[in-house]
């Protein structure tokens, strides 16, 4: 499997042609609660032959009219062939397999200082929004990212290309309805002026129309850069998508319910014409079994697995490992640098950092293991996984049960973090103090903020030690923040914009550090 987004999982097959991206339409949970609510059925790529046909023949098109508008900048990952997967009960598109890479990460031996990333956000992605909106794909603006952050990485970075930036748009099928972008100004600007005027929420919608009038005003220059033959081939494919479009947009959702059952095999065709003449006992059925659903998720499901989830739980590991944290120092050190290992490893498996630049800093990490610093992350590590369980385990029985009322516990998620770091960091004080050693104030006032006082100590290694020897110290504040941006529900993930906003956001701090070194 190369990847797997909102609207499908895409495969690596080897034919005897070459190797091919096999994507394979599926149903994801939480986009399927939201096409239900505004269509009645999941993502019609799965089960609509007319839908995925119009995936094919968008991507024909817009093969044509990239290289027309971009040249050797841009492409689009052509389709090849389409059917029906047995397998996964699902429909496939065939499509061309990109030799290539996400842009990269700022980490602590980045070079291009966020080159990549200007290049494809501005020179490539809002340029192609715009002339996508011009030719009358609407719906195909959110997959090139107009208010959606997590369309980053539908565009690679084409390897072994002469050219020092050439992208190529992989993924051109949408996962949701566009409704959802991150901002709201664009949502009443652009998409639900949209919706109104395609009367439904966008998803991939072409405004035909507009497409033929764009197609015949540029027929001279068309024909100049792609020659006569393709231009007549992109009228032939915009028939075929209008054909195709209108069949799949025109389904009434009753339609759409039954079509979508009788495709998946839930029901007989006898038993779809049956429906078909009695709308009201079909909603009747579909009402019964999503209550019984809800009912069994309820009652039996959620409860066996949080029965089952705490039988896992190895109870005398968990209070060895306590006391062992408590009264050593060695295993203090341990957490913090198998946390560290880990994220190192996470980053190489990504393609973001090289096997050199990984090994650079697993060598680095040994050579700083003696620094105090490391060990007091560890103690912050170890403390934040202590806290945290207490907030899922206990606070809830203690407020359930009426001992702390709600002021507390707001109080608690507010300021516990901050309060036993800063406890903690106030002891390392004094002692060091004590010994006529460097204290660790800056430690203690970035261990004050919410969130990000996790940070304490690897900030107030790159204070007390700029330069080469703060590598693994800054690869912690970039890690950690890039988490965080590729954590946040809906509008991040792995290679979205907001991550890449927290990766850069991590760049500044780690370069504000090394300016005052």
């Amino acid at each position: 499997m190369l990847g797997a987004g909102r609207s499908g999982q895409v495969f690596l097959v080897n034919t005897p042609e070459g190797s091919i991206a096999r994507k394979i339409f599926f149903e994801d949970k939480i986009a399927n609660l939201i096409h239900y609510f505004f269509f009645g059925v999941p993502n019609p790529y799965v089960w609509n032959q007319n839908a995925l046909s119009c995936a094919y023949y968008r991507r024909k098109i817009l093969k044509q009219l990239v290289k027309f508008w971009f040249g050797s900048q841009l492409r689009v990952a052509d389709a090849f062939a389409m059917g029906w997967n047995e397998e996964f009960q699902a429909y496939q598109l065939d499509t061309e397999f990109i030799a290539g890479r996400h842009v990269k990460l700022q980490q602590p031996f980045s070079q291009n200082q966020g080159e990549e990333l200007y290049q494809l956000v501005h020179v490539i992605m809002i340029p192609l929004q715009k002339l996508l909106i011009k030719s009358g794909f609407d719906g195909l603006v959110w997959q090139a990212g107009k208010g959606s952050p997590t369309a980053l990485n539908n565009f690679l970075l084409e390897s072994n290309i002469a050219e020092k930036y050439s992208f190529v748009f992989i993924d051109c099928e949408s996962g949701v309805p566009a409704l959802f972008p991150i901002n709201f100004f664009t949502l009443f600007s652009f998409y639900l002026p949209k919706a109104f005027k395609h009367r439904n929420p966008l998803f991939d919608d072409v405004d035909i129309h507009k497409l033929k009038q764009y197609i015949s005003q540029e027929k001279v220059n068309l024909e100049d850069i792609l020659g006569t033959e393709q231009y007549l081939e992109i009228l032939e494919q915009v028939e075929h998508l209008e054909y195709n479009q209108k069949k799949w947009k025109s389904m009434r959702r009753f339609d759409r319910s039954i079509k979508y059952q009788l495709h998946k095999g839930y029901i007989t065709e006898k038993q779809a014409k049956w429906f078909s003449q009695y709308p009201l006992i079909w909603y009747i059925r579909e009402l019964g079994k999503i209550i019984r659903i809800c009912l069994k998720l309820l009652i039996i499901s959620l409860p066996s697995k949080l029965f089952n989830k705490l039988k896992t739980i190895h109870y005398k590991r968990i209070v060895k490992q306590l006391g062992k944290f408590f009264f050593s120092q060695r295993y203090r050190l341990k957490i913090a640098s198998d946390y560290v290992s880990n994220r190192i490893l996470a980053w190489q498996k990504r393609g973001q950092l090289t096997s050199e630049e990984a090994n650079d800093l697993f060598t680095r990490l040994s050579s700083e293991n003696a620094s105090a610093y490391l060990t007091d992350f560890g103690v912050h590590l170890g403390i934040k996984g202590f806290f945290k369980a207490l907030e899922i385990l206990i606070l809830p029985i203690l407020y359930s049960t009426g001992i702390i009322n709600e002021i507390v516990l707001i109080i608690w998620f507010a300021v516990g973090g901050p309060v036993y770091r800063s406890i903690y960091t106030s002891w390392r004080m004094i002692e060091e103090a004590r010994e006529g050693r460097e204290v660790p104030w800056f430690a203690l006032i970035v261990g004050l903020l919410p969130t990000v006082g996790t940070l304490a100590y690897p900030c107030q290694m790159i204070y007390s030690a700029t330069g080469k020897r703060s590598k693994v110290a800054q690869f912690i504040i970039y890690d950690f923040f890039t988490r965080l941006g590729a954590k946040i529900p809906a509008w991040g993930g792995e290679d979205t914009l907001t991550e890449h906003f927290f990766n850069t956001l991590a760049d500044k701090i780690v370069r504000w550090f090394k300016e005052r070194g």
